[in-house]
């Protein structure tokens, strides 16, 4: 009893004094944000950290007494001091913080309506800032499970990709890896490129052992024994084993870079709002780490916010201040917009500049780009629009004429040694694949609405 106590009483401990660090760090920048005049503090969540921090700062006093008495109790159990002195009478409390949380303490009968006291005020206290200043249903951030795949990559290729990393040959990769939020470190991508690429060479060798002996055709029956010897397409087709492990190394590889140019395009697309959002709220004069708040209370910037909750997230749990943690978002961003606007928002801060003109101006430029980026998406899909026209319309309706025209003469062996209905055939599938490459590249193309 008195072993798992201590345990649980150290655990709850330490949980009390991650909690009264994040507060204190939340207090310590509105106390000092209140020294500028021009900036409004709001007093009730001022107030209900202060309780906050007092009420757990008693809790961590009443545990941390508590373990003097289960220290000698455990060295009783094991026959060794606690004789010949009076112990305080211990009682178990247990209690329920969250839905998920089940905590179970020892301390002494004495101090057990003081905990049960303190530990209510803190709870309210909590509770009452999550709901009126914090995220409580949607979090700071979405906790993942692990993945099943990457467990078993760095089964088999963990002390490889750990060699490479620590050598330095994957920096532009973590960067990258960063800047779309992967969950993955960049050790654990690594040791997956390793696995595929390991998988594709295995399915590459077997494909390149059934090539050797069949052959593959446009006419029925599309697959049949190879005609000439092995040696010769092996010769042929060797570079089947490494191509297509080629590809997918590359394409891993730099799959992060892509998603982030993709993803920095999302929120270039997202900023004008956002800065408009922004320098409304700023008009009301509240401090910087409020409107951020404000901002991540609304759905409308699925993207943005991410890189908000991180901001949030480094003010919060790592105690950093305003300015430097827009510098280390800015860094990290896949937005060069976004950079941008961090580095000016931080550069304002700092000097005492006007935080509601900076962003008034800037929303301004932006918003003035973003309607030059939607003038050039609609040139574009004109264009686009005219070659498509020509290229999967009316060519195709010419050729349709002509081998109706073939057919209908009684001519034999039409184009290519092909039949009429054979050439037909590829070009309705040639027309399939031109208008399945035109969505692509409009969908490529297209701005985020």
């Amino acid at each position: 009893m008195y072993i798992q106590g201590l345990s649980n009483n150290l655990s709850r401990m330490k949980e009390i004094a991650r909690e009264l660090f994040v507060f204190s760090s939340q207090l310590n920048a509105i106390n000092n944000l209140e020294v500028d005049r021009n900036v409004v503090i709001d007093k009730r969540e001022k107030a209900l950290l202060e309780r906050a921090i007092s009420s757990l700062t008693k809790q961590l006093k009443i545990l941390n007494g508590s373990l003097p008495e289960l220290v000698g109790g455990v060295g009783s159990v094991g026959g060794v001091g606690g004789v010949g002195k009076k112990r305080k009478q211990m009682s178990q409390v247990q209690y329920q913080p969250s839905v998920r949380e089940k905590v179970s303490i020892i301390i002494s009968d004495e101090d057990r309506k003081d905990f049960l006291e303190n530990l209510s005020k803190s709870r309210l206290s909590i509770n009452k800032l999550k709901k009126d200043y914090g995220e409580l249903e949607k979090g700071i951030g979405v906790i993942e499970k692990p993945s099943k795949y990457a467990k078993i990559s760095n089964y088999f290729f963990r002390k490889i990709s750990i060699d490479l990393t620590n050598k330095g040959y994957f920096g532009m990769l973590n960067r990258n890896l960063r800047k779309i939020n992967s969950r993955f470190v960049v050790s654990s991508y690594v040791s997956m490129i390793l696995f595929t690429s390991s998988l594709v060479s295995i399915l590459s060798l077997f494909a390149f052992m059934f090539i050797l002996f069949f052959s593959f055709g446009i006419t029925f029956p599309f697959i049949t024994l190879a005609g000439e010897g092995i040696l010769s397409r092996a010769f042929r087709f060797f570079w089947v084993i490494f191509a297509f492990p080629a590809f997918t190394l590359l394409g891993m590889y730099f799959y992060p870079h892509s998603e982030a140019k993709n993803l920095g395009a999302k929120i270039n697309q997202e900023l004008p709002f956002v800065t408009i959002h922004m320098s409304a709220v700023s008009s009301s004069g509240v401090e910087p780490v409020k409107m951020f708040e404000i901002i991540l209370k609304g759905d409308e910037y699925k993207y943005t916010s991410v890189e908000f909750k991180k901001l949030m997230n480094l003010v919060n749990f790592h105690g950093e201040d305003i300015v430097s943690a827009l510098r280390k978002i800015s860094i990290s961003t896949s937005s060069s917009k976004l950079k941008e606007l961090l580095n000016g928002f931080a550069v304002a801060i700092s000097t005492g500049g006007n935080l509601h003109q900076f962003l008034n101006k800037h929303s301004e430029n932006l918003l003035f780009d973003y309607k030059l980026e939607r003038e050039k998406y609609t040139k574009i899909s004109e264009t686009f629009m005219d070659i498509y026209i020509s290229v999967a319309i009316a060519a195709p309706m010419i050729l349709l004429m002509i081998f109706v025209i073939i057919g209908g003469t009684g001519l034999s062996g039409g184009i290519f040694n092909l039949s009429t209905n054979l050439l037909s055939l590829l070009l309705i599938i040639i027309i399939i694949f031109i208008n399945v490459l035109f969505i692509t590249f409009l969908r490529l193309k297209q701005p985020v609405m």
